[in-house]
């Protein structure tokens, strides 16, 4: 098979083909032709084309290449279907997919879908789109599977034969007792290595793994990262087997969330849609919002330099570092905040480690500040000698050192509360239940220069009277 970027037939080919009606080139176009390769033509059709090439697929095919659809698309395709194509659909879609897909479909349509559906189907459907979004429940698969303790080896190798091309992973099966409730598992691997008359309760590994439903997607992409595992058991508050989350699934929970991140470490709110396929109004919406806010928090930048302008009257030379001081300040303070935040996710720091964060980060602030400050009064020492003269009646000399002074204890001092302010926001935000990431990069840059403005010009009127 030629690879897709390479074969000559493109969007404009395929809509040519569409157009003409020729089904058996369509088919022998996407034939043995991997979903992810199909849905990709398919995503630059609209949902009428992208429909009428569907429906050349046989069932199983047909579901493979629609999970891989972008959901918009999915939707459109989906408006001009049968209920009774839907519904077939529907049962050839794995289980997380299929239950994703429903629930954004209209609540009355879902109804009269539903009953062409087997009672197990619906039952399934119904239960994993109930869970809400952002915990595992939502993204975990019924499609798992289950072998008796009392089982032998072979008797549970021959039932996963069976069962295996209805299951989603058949690698880890899962043990549980006459209630469902989850008391060990097995890997193929170990049923395969073992004598074929042992028992599973000999074989399994009773040590499980698992999250409740109710617990965020971020847990349990963690512990499956954590302990190497292909699948993780789900399990309700009673400790029965409700589904798993695979590895597959988890990729796309870690991309998600940090994609969330990375959106809002820049503040921007995060995008439901790709960059080119997300509304202009939309886009300027969701950027306008955190600029309106940095704006106004650029109000209290100006109002503190106003609160020193007779300062900066007398000692214009001032306002010659202050965007040496504010930069330094506000790149710590990211810093920071990206360091802590990235620990936040990882679990490497807790709201609980809060005092040897801000130990840390006042050791680290104040090695930083001095050395940056050492740097700044190099650079004020070499300003024109021709600014300085007629201040006071001093000399240049005198007056350099005093401006190069200042220069390097306002350094110092903005350093320093860049990292604290850095280090120290997000895991308050932690500590109340909401994301660290808002506390983005510019907020806390805007913060910084506002203190680091006081800090600077409070020194200098100390130190030059």
């Amino acid at each position: 098979m030629v690879p897709l970027m390479r074969h000559p037939l493109l969007a404009p080919d395929l809509r040519e083909l569409i157009v003409e009606r020729n089904e058996a080139a369509l088919q022998e176009f996407f034939a043995g032709r991997h979903p992810a390769d199909s849905a990709e033509l398919l995503d630059d059709l609209e949902p009428a084309e992208a429909h009428f090439v569907l429906d050349l697929l046989g069932g199983r095919e047909q579901a493979a290449v629609f999970s891989y659809l972008e959901p918009e698309l999915q939707d459109g395709a989906a408006g001009l279907m049968e209920r009774g194509a839907i519904a077939s659909l529907l049962t050839f879609m794995s289980h997380d997919e299929r239950a994703d897909f429903v629930s954004r479909l209209p609540p009355e349509r879902v109804e009269r879908i539903l009953p062409l559906l087997a009672h197990a189907e619906r039952e399934d459907i119904r239960a994993l789109a109930s869970y809400q979004a952002g915990t595992a429940g939502a993204v975990m698969t019924s499609d798992y599977a289950t072998v008796p303790a009392e089982s032998t080896a072979a008797a549970a190798i021959d039932r996963l034969r069976h069962e295996a091309p209805d299951r989603e992973t058949i690698y880890y099966c899962y043990v549980v007792d006459e209630k469902r409730r989850l008391i060990g598992f097995v890997s193929l691997k170990d049923l395969i290595l073992a004598p074929a008359n042992r028992p599973v309760s000999q074989i399994m590994q009773t040590e499980v793994v698992s999250v409740t439903v109710d617990e965020d997607q971020e847990e349990a992409a963690a512990k499956l990262m954590e302990y190497d595992l292909i699948a993780l058991p789900i399990v309700d508050a009673e400790g029965r087997l409700v589904g798993i989350v695979t590895h597959d699934d988890v990729i796309d929970v870690i991309v998600d969330e940090a994609t969330e991140d990375v959106y809002r470490m820049g503040a921007v709110e995060p995008l439901m849609d790709s960059y080119l396929r997300t509304p202009f109004a939309t886009l300027w919406g969701k950027r306008a919002f955190w600029l309106a806010i940095l704006f106004a928090g650029g109000f209290l930048t100006t109002t503190a330099m106003a609160r020193f302008q007779w300062l900066t009257d007398k000692w214009r030379d001032l306002v010659l570092f202050l965007p040496l001081i504010i930069s330094a300040g506000g790149n710590c303070g990211s810093q920071s905040a990206t360091l802590i935040t990235r620990a936040l996710a990882l679990g490497e720091v807790k709201p609980s480690d809060w005092f040897r964060v801000v130990w840390y980060e006042i050791l680290m602030g104040a090695s930083l500040g001095l050395a940056l400050g050492g740097v700044g009064f190099l650079r004020a020492w070499f300003t024109p000698l021709e600014a300085l003269k007629g201040i006071d009646g001093l000399g240049a000399e005198h007056l350099l050192v005093k401006l190069a002074a200042v220069v390097a204890a306002g350094v110092a001092a903005v350093v320093l509360c860049g990292n604290l302010v850095g280090a120290t926001l997000p895991l308050a935000l932690k500590r109340l239940g909401l994301d660290p990431a808002l506390m983005s990069n510019p907020v806390v840059a805007s913060l910084v220069d506002v203190t680091g403005i006081v800090a600077y010009f409070t020194i200098a009127q100390w130190m030059l009277g």
